[in-house]
């Protein structure tokens, strides 16, 4: 059963990466060993992540990574570089005992749902309640498509599926606070709305610097019921600000993300050599996209993991009782989520409760 973000941690899925190699046949031959290296650093740092968990004691599941040979043609849909299951954040949810997978706009994880049969069926074995999203009908989109840049995608071009990115979506107890504008479609947020019906949704309101669209998951943590951590004021979800707040904006760089849409749209995306020249040089090992810094797990109430090391920052947490831990994760700004998003948690030993 799991319930909050912030109960003593007991189960967690940790995403995984290709191999360098796996992906020589889709891509030119000059991007070859930049993204080679990338994914051989994202591959030690994810199972390091593992490591971790299982070290402590937490049982840890991870997805399949299926290889390809050729890209996969699904009648107009060209998926020219399947992605690794590395993020299953944004596209699943587990609440109590139910576990939901959505899909998103982006093309290249279409097939990311083969990835976590066996984690389907280990929760099926245990009578969870498990829901899949209709396969929508999607097609290839540009860079500048892509939803952090723009949300016509949603607004526009897919209004008529059901897309939901859960990465939308906090636990709390018997709410889920609910970035309602998305990213994700109307559609897509009704049914998983329909899905936890017996949990009550507060939409994040407008007011702060998520403006009720993006994933929720960065800027802000809890530590438990009363406490938020956060990098300002403007990060926390309005329904939280009545809370405990530990303000340690002093100790994580400001965020700037204009510099990384104009590098990001001016090439073919995230598989091009231009991208990738352009990530190594200029955005490699950068944490300031989103705030990565709060992109963290938190143990339990005394202990939280992050995705790279703030000396000053876990110092001052220390004074209050609160541990620090690190396992580096070298290249979360190419994959577009930090160490939160890089894992799901599944259970956590606290119950269902009014929180808010």
């Amino acid at each position: 059963m799991i319930f909050t973000e912030y109960d003593k941690l007991q189960e967690i899925i940790v995403g995984d990466s290709y191999l360098p190699g796996d992906l020589d046949n889709f891509l030119p031959q000059p991007c070859l060993k930049k993204f080679n290296l990338i994914l051989e650093e994202t591959k030690q740092d994810l199972d390091a992540l593992a490591k971790f968990f299982i070290d402590s004691n937490i049982k840890v599941l991870r997805p399949t990574v299926l290889r390809y040979d050729t890209p996969v043609i699904i009648g107009d849909l060209k998926i020219s570089v399947p992605m690794c299951p590395i993020v299953p954040r944004d596209q699943y949810f587990v609440m109590d005992n139910t576990f939901s997978q959505t899909y998103t706009s982006y093309s290249d994880r279409y097939l990311d749902v083969l990835c976590y049969k066996q984690i389907f069926n280990y929760f099926a074995e245990q009578n969870y309640q498990i829901h899949c999203q209709p396969t929508p009908q999607l097609r290839n989109i540009t860079a500048e498509e892509s939803w952090f840049i723009s949300d016509k995608i949603y607004k526009d071009t897919y209004k008529e599926q059901l897309l939901w990115h859960t990465a939308t979506m906090y636990k709390l107890g018997d709410s889920i606070i609910v970035n309602s504008a998305g990213p994700g479609t109307q559609l897509g947020y009704e049914w998983i709305k329909k899905i936890y019906a017996s949990y009550k949704f507060i939409p994040n309101l407008p007011k702060n610097i998520f403006k009720n669209y993006g994933h929720i998951d960065h800027g802000f943590f809890m530590l438990d019921d009363d406490t938020v951590v956060h990098c300002g004021l403007k990060w926390v979800p309005t329904i939280l600000q009545d809370k405990k707040l530990i303000d340690i904006s002093q100790y994580v760089s400001e965020v700037y993300i204009d510099n990384y849409v104009k590098d990001y749209v001016s090439t073919d995306g995230k598989y091009s050599e231009l991208w990738l020249e352009k990530y190594l040089s200029n955005w490699r090992g950068y944490n300031q996209e989103v705030c990565f810094d709060l992109n963290v797990v938190v143990l339990d109430s005394k202990n939280v993991l992050f995705g790279r090391h703030i000396p000053e920052l876990f110092k001052y947490l220390k004074t209050l009782g609160i541990e620090c831990h690190m396992v580096n994760q070298r290249h979360q700004v190419y994959w577009e989520g930090g160490i939160h998003c890089f894992t799901l948690d599944t259970k956590r030993k606290g119950t269902k409760r009014q929180i808010v």
